[in-house]
């Protein structure tokens, strides 16, 4: 069997045998379970993520590795490649012109149908009464101040390295996971099977949140203004849906409440949504009891000014009580309109209005008497 390049390279580096954890000799427990590849403090036995705390660490199985700017890349055949200059980067030509490194990759194929081909599985668990349990742990850190002049890891810093610019500069692009699903099948629609980016499947009693956002201090008592790591959106769409698609399906018959924003106040409205005239709105059971929406008053109207519309239900369009007992106002698709109640134009009770009216009609007509 051949062997590339890339792969006796891999298998040619470096490797040093630091802090891990295994038995000696005695039965001991003795630090040698860490592989390390190039210069890092891991090598030390030293965890860079939690520098400066004191929490307590403890691992099995720990592979780390340094890039340095003169490491040596390779293309899909395994063949030695120069790192590509990012300058002419742009959408069209991502998918070639980018650098892509992975410490850890596990691969399968799947040749046997009805099998399931799982190539990561993290399994924890949580038996001793108020443990806890990760079933995995993803973290993505820009992180360079222990690497300048008279940072504490100055001299770990591979020949090459450049921390001249301007820390106000200083930026990066961040991502927790990734997820890709490459479909060369049928599109993911009834009947045909399904594909997802990410399944969240509960089982046993019921369980809390299926997806949680939190920031760094997150449970703390922080004012809003000042805490760390908040988001800029919790979900982004971008550009991603298709055009029979729909953003967001429930698939239940029934539950307590649909959106929950009781605890929070939002300065430009609970929702703003762009609408361009009927069927683009908020549409009630599936129309049948009509849509509130904005736009034009009426299509090719001349007047370009928004409106907002109600389209009647199919019976009509009615205001009834706070205690849903009675009905105040109600309008037909006919055109008739129902006021249950007193109505007033500028603050004067109009039934009062129209007494009077009939009061001035009568003194009109004893004066047209008392001139003849």
């Amino acid at each position: 069997m051949k062997v590339n390049s890339f792969f006796v390279f891999g298998l040619s580096c470096l490797f040093i045998s630091g802090p891990g954890y295994s038995q000696d000799d005695n039965g001991n427990e003795k630090l040698n379970e860490v592989t390390v590849r190039g210069n890092h403090p891991r090598a030390n036995g030293i965890w860079t993520q939690y520098e400066g705390l004191d929490t307590a660490l403890r691992g099995h199985e720990i592979l780390t590795d340094v890039i340095e700017p003169n490491s040596q890349f390779y293309n899909w055949k395994g063949e030695p490649v120069k790192a590509h200059d990012l300058t002419n980067q742009n959408a069209d030509n991502y998918d070639s012109v980018h650098n892509h490194y992975q410490n850890f990759l596990s691969e399968v194929w799947n040749f046997k149908p009805n099998t399931n081909a799982v190539s990561i599985w993290g399994d924890s668990a949580a038996i001793a009464k108020d443990s806890k349990a990760w079933g995995a742990f993803f973290s993505a850190r820009s992180y360079f101040k222990a690497f300048t002049k008279d940072g504490k890891y100055h001299d770990l810093a591979p020949a090459g390295s450049d921390f001249t610019f301007n820390p106000e500069d200083y930026d990066n692009q961040l991502v927790g996971v990734e997820i890709d699903v490459l479909n060369g099948g049928k599109p993911g629609v009834f009947p045909n099977k399904s594909k997802v980016g990410l399944q969240i499947v509960g089982f046993g009693n019921p369980n809390s949140m299926a997806v949680e956002v939190r920031s760094e201090d997150t449970d703390k008592d922080v004012p809003a203004e000042k805490r760390r790591g908040v988001w800029e959106s919790g979900i982004y769409f971008k550009n991603s849906i298709a055009d029979y698609g729909r953003l967001i399906v429930a698939d239940f018959d029934k539950a307590k409440m649909g959106f929950d924003f009781r605890r929070s106040l939002f300065r430009e409205g609970i929702m703003q949504a762009r609408t361009e005239g009927v069927g683009t709105g908020i549409i009630l059971n599936e129309g049948k009891s009509g849509e509130i929406y904005g736009g034009t008053r009426w299509n090719g109207s001349e007047d370009k000014r928004n409106w907002i519309s109600i389209r009647n239900g199919e019976g009509g369009t009615r205001i009834v009580s706070n205690d849903n007992i009675k009905e105040v106002l109600a309008v037909d698709n006919d055109g008739g309109v129902y006021i249950n109640g007193d109505v007033y134009i500028n603050g004067k009770k109009l039934n009062d209005l129209l007494k009077l009216d009939e009061r001035v009609s009568k003194i009109e007509k004893q004066l047209s008497e008392l001139k003849k």
